[in-house]
């Protein structure tokens, strides 16, 4: 276990001992007087976890189950402000203020289970969300990169997947537990490499290792589909841009940097036929996006931007183009979950 997971899970039981016993709610007048915060979730997928041993994608983009997902929607609906990305420009705007309790429900990626498992949720309790595709896989039903890489890490020979960029070749062991650290390692030297530069990696190893991807598998991790967004779209879900092939824009030259804004925006608003004008930057984390990319994502026309930062954003001095996002996971307990939508500023 990485350092940061285990001090993440310290500091989750004494956050939950404490909601247990009803400090959080107590806290949460003078959290709203001192730190009033927009709250951004961020999920990536909302799949059922039966199988999660035998699993061959990445886990850890694995948000909630659909059961966990419902309950954490219904709890919103009845004790926060769930408001759209649309009425948090609207609040930077001066039009429509904010409150402490609001919060933005976010989705990164673009997958078909957006659509099978939670959308109906979001229909059900009448929460606004915005869903930030990757245009270029919509309707390809190819896994995103990062989703193969995590495939072929789990199931190839130790030490096949080799990257001559750094010497190193994965994964380090057959034991799933080195698999799994394997895969952390590598997704993080693939992210960041130029786009030009990972593409022909990862292309090269699915021609290498083409008998080994069972087509079955490739089902579990399909992209959402045209007619799956506009659907959504027509019943009130947002879509923003999440580029086109989900690079490391810091990584990009200026031409293509200004491309893969403009053209996932371009697509989007003529498939939708409304203005795009919300950004979740790919991977989002402070190597994922500088001033430079900021600059060219005001240059391509959108209004807000939103990171995979962890943390609120505080609604006296809120960051256009850099709010910061909770994201969810499998690990987030009900009792952590209110606790961080109550005092977002404090805890997480």
């Amino acid at each position: 276990m990485p350092p940061e997971l285990g001090v993440r899970g310290r500091t989750q039981r004494l956050v939950e001992a404490a909601e247990c016993v009803g400090l959080v709610r107590a806290l949460r007048p003078l959290h709203d007087r001192w730190r009033a915060s927009l709250t951004v979730l961020a999920y990536h997928r909302i799949m059922p976890t039966n199988s999660l041993d035998a699993y061959p994608f990445d886990p850890e983009l694995i948000s909630t189950t659909p059961q966990q997902f419902e309950w954490q929607m219904q709890y919103i609906r009845r004790y926060l402000n769930p408001v759209s990305l649309k009425r948090v420009i609207a609040h930077l705007d001066g039009e429509a203020p904010l409150h402490g309790s609001a919060i933005a429900v976010t989705f990164d990626d673009g997958f078909s289970d957006t659509y099978r498992y939670a959308f109906p949720i979001l229909k059900r309790y009448s929460i606004p969300a915005t869903v930030f595709v990757t245009t270029g896989y919509v309707d390809s039903g190819e896994p995103f990169w990062f989703e193969l890489a995590a495939y072929l890490v789990l199931r190839v020979e130790p030490g096949a997947l080799k990257i001559a960029q750094s010497g190193r070749a994965f994964p380090s062991g057959p034991a799933m537990s080195e698999r799994r650290q394997s895969l952390r390692q590598l997704q993080d030297i693939l992210k960041s490499l130029p786009n030009t530069q990972r593409t022909a990696i990862i292309s090269g190893w699915v021609r290498q290792f083409v008998t080994q991807i069972e087509h079955g598998a490739v089902d579990l991790n399909r992209p959402i589909s045209w007619a799956q967004v506009g659907e959504m779209a027509a019943a009130g879900i947002d879509f923003g841009s999440h580029s086109v092939t989900h690079p490391n824009l810091a990584q990009l030259g200026d031409a293509d940097l200004l491309w893969e804004l403009t053209e996932s925006k371009r697509v989007l608003e003529e498939r939708l036929q409304c203005a795009i004008s919300t950004l979740a930057y790919p991977i989002g984390t402070p190597s994922a996006f500088n001033k430079r990319v900021v600059a060219a994502a005001e240059r391509a026309g959108f209004r807000l931007a939103v990171s995979y930062v962890s943390g609120s954003n505080p609604l006296e001095k809120l960051d256009r183009f850099e709010l910061r996002r909770h994201g969810i996971g499998l690990e987030t307990t009900k009792s952590y979950f209110r606790a961080l939508t109550t005092l977002p500023a404090w805890v997480g």
